[in-house]
């Protein structure tokens, strides 16, 4: 994980991936190789041109590289295009670089048209958009440059294009700005792909015929690996290059792609000019509008993060509290940074007023972690002191400095600066149940409330009603995820809510919710939403009657 990191943030992930660079390379060297062969025959050269015959005896030796390396996506496309350019010089044809492109794209999706949303796809042909209409037009300027300067003119241009015309795609897959790639990709392209995979392969085909001249080989190979590696450490060292996260919001990854569309635009075109100022205009007003046209009101967001919790309450103004994250215990999959940050991204959450935990246990904390070191956060509540906290969760809060509050116990309002229907209740803090410790929230608009109840069980339950209730409640978060061990009868007769919803992973272990909890709720003829079922939920009132969606094909419907 470290490894890739560092890859990511430096700029490089392409180089150590099977690419269509690499197979870009390789064609290169070994027609390079077979050009000095050929060359020397003088009835080869009377015969045919080497650029037309050449290519066609070099597509066997890569197709090989193809399906060696494991028949990577951007390496097929880069072999599909070599065998296009192959055939038309074989046949004594040009076609202009944007044509071949435009015909390469439409083969892949005419043979599978899904491809068109894997990562993959996008990022090769989009790379490679930029390269071919933004390269030429640049290099223009060099053609009287000195030999010497227009080698690293030429790749830190071609690299410029490269990230510019995939910036957009990088940000909706990864999230991810990597400013040191200009520098770094200087000498990481020739450092990987002119020494290091050639004698890598090199070293692989001499394994069985020759171990040692193989393991020099690949000893070497290493070395220069880690050389480029601590180059691309130094670099990060730089001020300003270490790369940033983002999470922008659908609407400006759309502007951002518009913006990408009108540079990639011929420049002198006078039609062209015209279409790039209507993108221009369109990328401003997607960015300006939302922000204009649609005014906020409360929204309660539950987010599906498998058997866990984690809501979003999002106010006027653009203020927001997440409560909880969900989360598991494995080491390979971050809740925090697969879903939660995403999501908040495409909400349009930059930044969180409040962090809040009901209770600490993992399936409510763990996701947390990722957000509270990537995100600006302003407090953090919990009913559990700071020092009876998790370490890890402790040690976070502690080297981003955000402060944290512990309620009083039974209902307190806090002081937020801008929410003043929010409220939290905390139960008794001595309970040898952890659940019945977990801190309640509720928030209201107008005429509307909800109540999130965390995993309260019957004496976390049993508290809370024998407080009278800050104000009505017609939302409810069914407590524990729909276990039976929270007996919510006595809340569901005691608040007579409209609307319900649970968060619970799609077959979970413990059979949540159960079907004493669904009986109950068909009883009182009480319409119920749940994660596992209706995947993210979303509940929006502006005082007069909750609206309620869920996440279906790309969009809250």
């Amino acid at each position: 994980p470290e490894q890739r990191e560092l890859l990511a943030r430096g700029g490089v992930s392409h180089l150590f991936a099977i690419s269509g660079l690499h197979l870009g390379l390789i064609f290169f060297l070994l027609y390079d190789l077979a050009r000095q062969l050929y060359t020397r025959s003088e009835r080869l050269l009377l015969w045919a041109p080497a650029q037309r015959v050449l290519p066609l005896l070099l597509l066997p030796a890569l197709l090989f590289y193809l399906l060696f390396t494991g028949n990577a996506l951007s390496t097929r496309r880069a072999l599909l295009m070599l065998a296009v350019v192959t055939l038309l010089l074989s046949r004594a044809r040009q076609t202009p670089p944007l044509k071949l492109w435009v015909v390469c794209a439409l083969l892949f999706l005419l043979w599978e048209p899904l491809l068109l949303f894997q990562p993959a796809f996008q990022l090769s042909f989009a790379a490679l958009l930029g390269i071919l209409a933004l390269t030429p037009r640049w290099l223009r300027k060099l053609t009287t440059r000195n030999r010497l300067w227009r080698y690293p003119a030429t790749l830190t241009l071609t690299t410029t294009a490269a990230t510019l015309s995939t910036f957009p795609l990088v940000l909706l897959n990864f999230h991810l700005l990597a400013p040191a790639g200009i520098l770094t990709n200087l000498f990481a392209i020739p450092a990987i792909g002119v020494l290091a995979l050639p004698l890598g392969l090199a070293g692989l085909l001499l394994l069985p015929v020759w171990q040692l001249g193989a393991n020099l080989l690949l000893q070497t190979c290493a070395g220069i690996i880690h050389l480029t590696l601590f180059g691309v450490e130094q670099i990060l060292l730089l001020p300003g290059l270490q790369g940033v996260l983002l999470y922008p919001p659908p609407q400006v990854l759309f502007a951002l792609l518009l913006l990408c569309a009108a540079l990639l635009l011929p420049a002198h075109d006078r039609g062209y000019q015209k279409a790039r100022g209507m993108l221009l205009l369109a990328a401003l007003l997607l960015v300006l509008l939302p922000s204009i046209l649609f005014k906020k009101h409360l929204t309660v967001t539950a987010l599906s993060v498998g058997q866990g919790d984690a809501t979003l309450l999002s106010f006027a103004g653009g203020h927001h509290i997440l409560i909880d994250g969900g989360g598991t215990q494995s080491k390979h999959f971050d809740i925090g940074e697969r879903l939660l940050a995403p999501a908040l991204g495409f909400l349009g959450v930059q930044s969180l007023d409040a962090v809040i935990l009901s209770h600490d246990h993992p399936d409510h904390r763990q996701g947390l972690l990722y957000i509270l070191r990537h995100f600006p956060v302003r407090a953090f509540w919990s009913a559990t002191s700071p020092a009876k906290l998790h370490p890890e969760l402790t040690d976070i809060l502690r080297r981003q400095n955000i402060p944290t509050i512990c309620p009083p116990p039974g209902w307190s309002q806090p002081d937020l600066g801008f929410a003043e229907t929010l409220w939290l209740f905390v139960p008794d803090q001595m309970d040898v149940n952890f659940n019945n410790r977990s801190l309640v929230v509720l928030a209201g608009n107008g005429n509307d409330a909800v109540l999130l109840t965390g995993d309260l069980e019957q004496s976390g339950l049993a508290q809370l009603l024998k407080t009278p209730l800050p104000r009505s409640v017609n939302l409810l978060k069914i407590p524990h995820h729909g276990s039976r061990n929270s007996s919510p009868e006595k809340l569901l007769q005691r608040l007579t809510p409209q609307l319900v919803f649970m968060s619970l992973g799609k077959k979970n272990p413990y059979q949540f919710p159960h079907a004493e909890v669904i009986k109950a709720l068909e009883q009182r003829q009480i319409p119920y939403w749940s994660t596992a079922a209706d995947n993210s939920l979303k509940f929006s009132t502006n005082g007069s009657g909750w609206q309620a969606t869920h996440w279906n094909q790309r969009l809250f419907r």
